[in-house]
This record gives C-alpha cells, sequence and structure tokens, in this order.
C-alpha cells in the first residue's frame, strides 16, 4: 500500500507538467483574453485529458462540423451569429486544419476557440444572453447549469445536435415560441413578406425573457407569445423591447437597470 502511495505521488506531478506542457494549455493561455468563458474551457478540457475535441483526420470521427452548422442556425433560436467567433470559425479554415496542413498552435486555437463558441451557445440558451441574474462572470465562475460537463456528454451521443440544444427550457410556452420561430426563419427565409424583420427580432426578445424566467423562477413581463400556432402580442409597458433588442442584438451594452427584471400584471392581446 505504501508502494502505490508513493508511486501515486510520483506520478501526478509528472501528469501535471505533462498537462502544463500540452499545446492546448499554452493556447487557452495565450488566447484567454479572447474566450467568453475560459474557466469553463479550461475546466473542460481538464476533464478530457487535454486533448483536441475537434480536430482530427478524416479517418477520426468527430463532432466538429455537426458543431460549425449549429452556430450557423443560431438566429432560429434567437440569438446572434457574430457573439460565436465567426471570423475565426471558418469552414475553409477547419478543411484545411483536418488536412493536416496547419501547425498544431493553429489546431490548438481553432479548437479552443470552437468550444468557446458552443459554451457560450449552450448558456445563451440555458439561461439567455443578458440574463440579469446569472451573467457570463457568473456563470464562468461555476453555477448549477454546467455547460461544459454537457458538451463533453454530448460529444459522446449519437445525436450531438439534439444533445446540445436539449439545455433550452422545457417550459410549453417557450416550445411554441422557439418552433415559431425556427419555421420563420429555418423554412421561410428570405421571404420578406412573410417573416417582417420586427417580428423575428420580437420573438427573439421574448425568448431571451423566457430563458429568464426559466433559469430566476421570477415572472417576466412578456411581449409576444405563440398559441395553437397563433402570435400573440401585448403591450410593452415597461417600454424595454428597444432597450433589450438593441443588447441583444449589440447594438448598445446592456444595463443591467434597463434590463431588469420586472413582475408581470394582468394583460391583454392588443
Amino acid at each position: 500500500m505504501r508502494r502505490l502511495v508513493i508511486i501515486i505521488v510520483l506520478f501526478i506531478p509528472l501528469c501535471l507538467k505533462a498537462a502544463g506542457d500540452s499545446t492546448i494549455v499554452k493556447a487557452i493561455r495565450k488566447y484567454n483574453a479572447a474566450l467568453y468563458f475560459p474557466r469553463l474551457v479550461e475546466r473542460f478540457y481538464q476533464q478530457n485529458g487535454y486533448q483536441l475535441a475537434w480536430i482530427a483526420p478524416d479517418t477520426v470521427k468527430t463532432h466538429a462540423w455537426d458543431a460549425m452548422m449549429l452556430l450557423d442556425c443560431v438566429r432560429q433560436y434567437g440569438l446572434v451569429h457574430d457573439d460565436y467567433h465567426p471570423r475565426e470559425l471558418l469552414y475553409d479554415k477547419l478543411h484545411q486544419l483536418i488536412e493536416k496542413t496547419g501547425t498544431e498552435e493553429e489546431k490548438a486555437r481553432f479548437d479552443i476557440l470552437l468550444t468557446d463558441a458552443l459554451i457560450r451557445f449552450m448558456n445563451n440558451l440555458h439561461y439567455g444572453k443578458l440574463n440579469p441574474k446569472y451573467t457570463a462572470e457568473k456563470i464562468d465562475r461555476g453555477t448549477a447549469f454546467k455547460a461544459d460537463r454537457q458538451l463533453l456528454s454530448a460529444l459522446l451521443d449519437k445525436n450531438f445536435s439534439g444533445a446540445v440544444i436539449s439545455v433550452q427550457p422545457k417550459e410549453q410556452m417557450y416550445f411554441d415560441l422557439q418552433y415559431h420561430m425556427h419555421l420563420l426563419v429555418g423554412l421561410r427565409i428570405g421571404d420578406c413578406y412573410v417573416v417582417p424583420k420586427g417580428l423575428e427580432r420580437k420573438m427573439a426578445v421574448n425568448l431571451e425573457r423566457l430563458r429568464w424566467i426559466s433559469t430566476t423562477g421570477k415572472k417576466v413581463h412578456l411581449t409576444c407569445i405563440v398559441r395553437k400556432g397563433i402570435v400573440i402580442y401585448y403591450k410593452d409597458t415597461g417600454n424595454s423591447d428597444q432597450i433589450l433588442e438593441d443588447a441583444l442584438y449589440n447594438k448598445m451594452p446592456a444595463k443591467k437597470r434597463s434590463l431588469g427584471l420586472e413582475e408581470i400584471k394582468p394583460i391583454k392581446p392588443l
């Protein structure tokens, strides 16, 4: 037993040194400022042994292409493509790295940025992008919902995409609104007569609010819901739709005071 303890004691520093010397660790340190959730990204790679999660030869199955396609479709969840490293996560670049034409540092950089984008996407689906209670900083420090573990679990799931988006709220009101958004954005895109830009954004704003309701347990004033396939509007009693829309679509910095949770009051459809 004593001999086993000695072996373990000697082995742990070697493992830590190997991890500290890995290309992934160096990339996380070097590009830390570019990550939205640096702690969660580092924890993700700690759990997978500091291995590349996405970049592998064509002969090795990964979910890299599935992940890229998910990020291409964030609009149907009321989210914004610009929030997920779109200038770095390019299909041509991924293909180049898979074909072994990139350096080890380039592979590690792409890998951690894709992980960071997926972790942000999952957190945004679960908590919302602008949740007044669960800020990005708080989530990165650690909350009950752990996107890093959920992503690791999704990598082992045959239905990777389904596992990723399963982190959304489960309430029927959310499902109805998100499904309607999917129909508008995913199936009828380009038909400006059927899908007014204002409607899409109003639905995105209320998907965001429904995520707050799901995770905070507080009531938030809604201005748009879908019931039996019909869009129902409510008055913007707090005049917060435009403020939240601007923040959601990166037109202004989010102001917690303006985006605060307000108690819902009895309202009638317009």
